[in-house]
């Protein structure tokens, strides 16, 4: 097993923001994926109900 030393010259910010960039995306991707299956599973009732 490698050990890794994080070097803290670098910007602190940088990382940080791109975790949370990838978090939102993937929470993003997620809801995306949550909304268009409840939207397949209520398909015809959205149709009849309100003329999608």
């Amino acid at each position: 097993m490698t050990t890794h030393t994080i070097s803290f010259e670098a910007t602190a910010t940088a990382p940080k923001a791109s975790l949370f960039k990838r978090i939102g995306l993937a929470a993003y991707r997620l809801l995306e994926q949550m909304t268009e299956s409840a939207y397949r599973q209520n398909q015809g009732r959205l149709r009849y109900n309100f003329y999608i």
